[in-house]
């Protein structure tokens, strides 16, 4: 592994709330970036709308975009039809054309912190995920109590004669490999394909990167370097609201205005009104939004 040219990739494709994400997502990492320069750094964005990003101006960050269309995308959801298939047909085109170390991440990723450890650890052979969820078998969550009944049920083993309910599922909205590991994605891609069309659960994608990945190496988590907010699509109100106030600022003064918003902040109140909800609250199904800033008087702040 001797190639250290380092990527980020992105998906962004669909709507404006995907784009608005993303953005902040480079916000993030453009602030990161300029405290902890990584070198020999180009950033992928696979979208189908690459005027939304070349046109915020003087952005400093190193990107690079790869166009997808409807027909592509299409493809990529395969004849199963299922979206995240996407990720996987992607970092598979990608992976055939760089040699490197890979660092992909979902849009709703904030960076808050050095990442050149993470492509050292990636250089070296180490593989990355967001974060373990807990072990299949005995796992409280309701999705993987599903998932559990249905591997034992069909008694499925990994490539080693293990039973699949054994392992551990990781959140896979951070991905960080090797291209050394690229067939590891045909893999991913086959498991997918085949298991999708037994129990067609979003949570299948996940579950083929976490089986191939623990099956291949060492899997490190990467919530010290970053926050995946998967959970707070509540955030998508403000980050409208954000891109619209500060629409004609240049790319550097978003970075500073970015610092805004607090997405722990967010994610505490939100935990806590559903936590201290009334019945009469709960029967009527009231929901958490979040209370849209005075960006005027936040910006006092800086």
């Amino acid at each position: 592994m001797n190639n250290d040219k380092k990527y980020i990739i992105f998906q962004c494709y669909g709507n404006k709330n995907i784009y608005f994400e993303c953005t902040y997502a480079l916000l993030s990492l453009s602030k990161i970036l300029k405290l902890f320069p990584v070198s020999d750094l180009e950033i992928w964005i696979y979208t189908d709308n690459i005027a939304w990003f070349t046109a915020f101006k003087n952005c400093t960050l190193p990107l690079f975009f790869k166009e997808i269309d409807e027909t592509i995308i299409n493809r990529w959801r395969g004849d199963i039809d299922f979206i995240h298939r996407i990720k996987i047909e992607m970092l598979i085109d990608f992976a055939r054309k760089k040699s490197g170390n890979l660092f992909y991440s979902d849009t709703d990723v904030i960076f808050r912190n050095d990442i050149n450890i993470v492509f050292e650890n990636i250089q070296q052979g180490d593989l990355y995920m967001h974060t373990m969820e807990g072990n299949i078998a005995d796992s409280p969550n309701p999705v993987l109590k599903k998932l559990n009944e249905f591997l034992l049920k069909e008694k499925l083993k990994d490539d080693h004669s293990n039973y699949l309910n054994r392992m551990a599922m990781w959140n896979a909205g951070i991905l960080g490999f090797n291209t050394s590991y690229n067939t590891l994605l045909d893999k991913v891609l086959v498991f997918t394909d085949n298991m999708y069309k037994k129990y067609p659960k979003h949570v299948i994608e996940q579950f083929a990167f976490s089986v191939y990945f623990q099956q291949a190496g060492n899997i490190k988590s990467a919530t010290p370097y970053s926050i995946h907010y998967w959970n707070l699509k509540e955030m998508r109100i403000l980050l409208e609201t954000f891109f619209m106030y500060f629409k004609n600022s240049e790319w550097n003064e978003l970075v500073k205005y970015s610092t805004l918003i607090d997405v722990n902040v967010l994610m505490q109140e939100k935990m806590n009104f559903y936590s201290n909800r009334s019945i009469i609250a709960k029967i009527q199904k009231k929901h958490w939004l979040p209370i849209l800033p005075d960006w005027e008087n936040l910006l006092k702040q800086l």
